[in-house]
């Protein structure tokens, strides 16, 4: 398919997706940013939340990332995340639990920097893995 574009999602541990894809929607840090085959190149860093990516058959998947980079071609895409799930491999209960430990450190710790930075970084990956299985119950 002409307007189809090479993607690949990659984490530390595992590739999370290898294929064509028709279109793809990531979180970046000033927003939502949606890409196509024939894409100006770009590198741009990825944020925690929800990525959205629409495969040859028209199936449009959801995964919950963290933090990583992007580097965008007209012909391919490829994503080097932290982690990545999908809606499936998430349990819901558990990342309402590290949603709430989260809230709880951010509002009990001190003003040191990099603590502050880490519970922030927890608490946006349990809201995108969150919503990564609300939007993916939302699509059945």
């Amino acid at each position: 398919m002409a307007n189809a574009f090479y993607m690949e999602i990659v984490t530390p541990e595992r590739i999370f997706f290898s294929g064509r894809a028709l279109s793809l929607v990531l979180p970046t840090l000033d927003g939502q940013r949606g890409v196509m085959a024939g894409h100006e190149p770009m590198v741009t860093a990825v944020e925690s939340g929800v990525l959205r990516y629409r495969t040859e058959d028209g199936q449009w998947n959801f995964a919950a990332v963290s933090r990583g980079f992007a580097e965008v071609m007209p012909e391919y895409v490829i994503l080097l995340v932290s982690t990545a799930e999908h809606p499936s491999e998430i349990d819901e209960q558990r990342a309402r639990q590290a949603m709430e430990r989260a809230e709880q450190r951010l509002h009990t710790l001190p003003t040191d920097r990099e603590e502050y930075g880490f519970a922030r970084e927890a608490l946006e990956r349990a809201r995108a893995r969150l919503r990564a299985k609300a939007e993916q119950n939302e699509q059945k």
